[in-house]
């Protein structure tokens, strides 16, 4: 495999085999319009190498790493320029080192709960969706799921599919 060039601002979605990753995807698969979910988790590229992510705790970590062998879509907005990803950053970066808003996954069940019962907390795909919002990239960021963020990766036309296979 040729060497995958990652940019800050890229956005990824990726399967998660564990229990809450098939949990996710069922609920996402009743909700979704296409009728399919693939992908249960969500996070941004800060630069070639560096995830940040929801997880028990929002944070940073080796991407290539974490992802090796499992399956992920990588997209890239045509419109993320340093100047972009720098005002989303800045939009997002107080999420670091705090605790996953775990609780608000039962919101998930029925969509227009996690969309308007919010406070400003986030799962892993409002995270990405939050930093395009604070970047000027996207009008709303609550209440999207994994699937949702794959789905525009793939359909949007201001979106391009950098990588999508096992890592």
């Amino acid at each position: 495999m040729k060497k995958l060039i990652l940019k800050p601002g890229d956005c990824f979605c990726s399967q998660n085999p564990m229990m809450l990753g098939k949990a996710i995807n069922v609920v996402q698969k009743f909700w979704s319009k296409d009728n399919k979910s693939e992908y249960s988790h969500a996070g941004i590229m800060l630069d070639s190498e560096t995830s940040f992510e929801a997880l028990w705790t929002n944070r940073k970590q080796k991407f290539f790493e974490v992802y090796a062998g499992r399956k992920v879509l990588i997209g890239r907005h045509k419109n993320m320029t340093e100047e972009v990803f720098q005002r989303g950053w800045e939009g997002v970066k107080k999420h670091d080192g705090k605790m996953y808003a775990g609780h608000r996954l039962i919101f998930f069940f029925v969509p227009f709960m996690a969309k308007y019962l919010n406070l400003g907390l986030v799962v892993c795909s409002e995270l990405v969706m939050k930093f395009l919002y604070k970047a000027g990239l996207v009008d709303y960021w609550k209440g999207w799921n994994p699937d949702d963020v794959a789905d525009m990766i793939h359909n949007w036309r201001d979106w391009e599919v950098i990588f999508e296979d096992k890592l």
